[in-house]
């Protein structure tokens, strides 16, 4: 036997072991725990898995949100059904006319708010702002946004949680009564809450 040889025989059996020990930690990671579930390991499962905020009781936080907002002229609260409820905020002293910029009056009307909507965490708070058809129906849907979103920073920064907060606006579209008189457009110029149960 050349020496060649006996070195090719002496090598050929830790060679196979390698390859084999190398498949068979190959396996083990694509299987972990010896699982049949497509290769996502205990870990990952675990941290898919998102607990289930508290279903909301609605009559209870209508009932806190009156008593809160008792004093504050002009704030309504809808009817209370299984979808949720939502809560009207007047703005004609809220923002200045083409602001976005959040007035005390508001800011009281929120303040009021806030504390009953961050402790009920199953709820969902989506903003909607309104303005009058004064001015371009373009600028008057961007403005609602913008105030929406002026909104939703106000509740944040109050203890909402930002993905139980969403904003948006609806301009002139939606108006509660003509736009024909002042009185008719200062009731169109509002914030709404639209309340409900977290997806």
């Amino acid at each position: 036997m050349t020496a060649r040889t006996a070195r090719r025989k002496s090598t050929f059996p830790t060679a196979l072991v390698s390859t084999a020990l190398l498949a068979s930690l190959l396996a083990a990671c694509a299987t972990p725990g010896g699982g049949t579930d497509g290769g996502t390991d205990a870990i990952h499962r675990h941290a898919l898995v998102r607990t289930a905020p508290p279903a909301p009781s609605w009559s209870t936080l209508h009932e806190q949100l009156g008593k809160a907002t008792a004093g504050l002229a002009g704030v309504e609260l809808g009817k209370v059904d299984n979808a949720g409820f939502h809560v009207q905020i007047p703005v004609a002293d809220g923002f200045a006319s083409g602001s976005a910029e959040i007035r005390p009056a508001l800011g009281r009307a929120l303040d009021a708010l806030a504390p009953a909507l961050a402790a009920e965490t199953g709820v969902a708070v989506r903003v909607l702002g309104h303005t009058d058809s004064q001015g371009s129906e373009m600028v008057n849907l961007r403005l609602s946004i913008a105030r929406a979103e002026a909104v939703v920073t106000w509740l944040r920064e109050r203890g909402i949680a930002l993905d139980r907060l969403a904003a948006d606006g609806r301009g002139e579209a939606d108006p509660l009564t003509s736009n024909a008189t002042e009185e008719g457009r200062v009731r169109n110029r509002r914030i709404e809450l639209i309340l409900s149960p977290m997806p």
